[in-house]
């Protein structure tokens, strides 16, 4: 994604500034930290609150959401927050009844999850009333079937890339001798262990567990058949991921164990200070190498291959909550922040790719190289279970998958043997 990609904001502002009516509350939550404001009284009337990550606070949002404070005499109170602290948050409110007016969805079938228990709204009668914002028609279908259920979708998609972009150093693999990236697990190794020396690894492996997706992918694994009650089968291929992503620590030690964290950046932020060659991640991270280590000559490319070539699909959406004041207000909004200059303008900004096909048609995307193996490696994403966000099960169960990854990567746990009692906990909660 070349247009300058990610140029992104701070990640890790601790304060919120308030400018006054009509602008901004930048509301930042930064790595690790506690939510920003806790659920106490009710929200002034003319106060209008979004929830979202502290990653996406780009430039291109900020003015949308300025100018609409401006246009309807609101105080714009956007906080942001890491995915798990807005969770956090977010499910509090619900049960408090204080929400936010709206708030962007972690991952494609969150929404629906919220949607079934009551605490977010459907939004088809919106989109069915408003033709020129062009959902479904505009967007691919991908992020769309993601979203729906029963024939009712919850959250309008903001986002659409893919977990498994590998990202490499060229000069440090061009010192070790190799001109190409690697393309299986069998040439990652090779070139990892080259490139580890002196203070540098050859990668770095992520402590948050929805990165481990792209490699149990590549090998065929379905995290979960809610229908069946079934996790991380077939349990061979599982097994087999698994237990390399643990040998690239423990056994090559060609990347360091991971720090258990609320913050996904840590393996960007070693690259960026060339303590790492190579890493796996999506299009979100390119921005702050860019930005932050511009003399890096970093190269992007498609997915590895296991037993087969795979990615995981990634891509926050926009939720209105059940119990927002002004459901028509928050839906406007959702228009503009993802209109099509808008998302153009973000992806100039921060190297985003997006949902919209007229967003992929337009000239400027269409020649950017890097957008191009972002394309490629949407082709290879693995389905989603959407049962398993219809189940209203799901949080509890990531919570489990979380516990028993960072046993097995940052711990070094018994691989075959925690994949078992976590399949146990995860059909009980079933």
């Amino acid at each position: 994604m070349r247009f300058e990609r990610f140029v992104m904001p701070s990640f890790n502002r601790r304060s919120f500034l308030q400018l006054g009516l009509g602008a901004t509350v930048l509301g930042a939550v930064g790595t690790a930290c506690s939510p920003a404001t806790p659920a106490a009284k009710k929200q002034d009337a003319r106060t209008f609150t979004i929830y979202w990550n502290a990653g996406h606070g780009y430039q291109a949002y900020k003015e949308v959401i300025d100018q609409f404070g401006k246009d309807h005499d609101l105080q714009m109170n956007w906080q942001k927050f890491q995915w798990p602290d807005l969770t956090t948050k977010l499910t509090a409110d619900f049960r408090s009844g204080n929400v936010p007016d709206l708030v962007e969805e972690v991952s494609a079938g969150t929404g629906t999850q919220y949607g079934l228990a009551g605490n977010v709204l459907a939004l088809d009668d919106f989109a069915a009333g408003d033709k020129e914002f062009g959902f479904p028609g505009d967007y691919l279908d991908q992020a769309v079937v993601a979203r729906q259920y029963e024939g009712k979708t919850y959250s309008i998609p903001l986002h659409l890339t893919a977990n498994g972009l590998l990202f490499y150093n060229k000069g440090m693999l061009s010192a070790a001798g190799f001109d190409k990236p690697p393309t299986n697990w069998e040439e990652f190794l090779e070139i990892a262990k080259a490139t580890t020396k002196d203070k540098v690894s050859g990668c770095a492996l992520n402590s948050d567990p929805s990165y481990a997706a792209p490699y149990y992918n590549q090998q065929s694994v379905d995290f979960s058949n809610a229908g069946a009650k079934q996790f991380m089968m077939p349990a061979d291929g599982a097994l087999k991921a698994l237990q390399w992503m643990q040998d690239l620590i423990f056994t090559h030690k060609v990347s360091p164990a991971p720090v258990a964290t609320t913050d996904y950046s840590g393996p960007q932020k070693l690259f960026s200070a060339k303590r790492a060659a190579m890493f796996v991640s999506g299009p979100w991270d390119i921005g702050p190498i860019r930005q932050g280590s511009p003399d890096i000559d970093l190269g992007v490319a498609v997915p590895l291959t296991g037993a087969v070539q795979s990615a995981a699909m990634a891509g926050s959406g926009l939720m209105i909550p059940a119990k927002a004041k002004d459901p028509k207000l928050s839906w406007e909004l959702i228009t503009k922040l993802a209109a099509v200059k808008v998302e153009l303008a973000a992806t100039k900004e921060a190297g985003m790719s997006m949902p919209r096909k007229s967003w992929a048609a337009d000239p400027a995307v269409a020649a950017d190289p890097s957008l191009a193996t972002i394309a490629k490696s949407l082709a290879v994403v693995a389905k989603q279970d959407i049962a398993l966000s219809a189940s209203g099960k799901a949080a509890q169960i990531n919570e489990l998958w979380k516990k028993a990854y960072q046993q097995m990567i940052i711990q070094h746990a018994p691989v075959e043997q925690t994949l078992a009692d976590f399949r146990k906990q995860a059909g009980a909660a079933l």
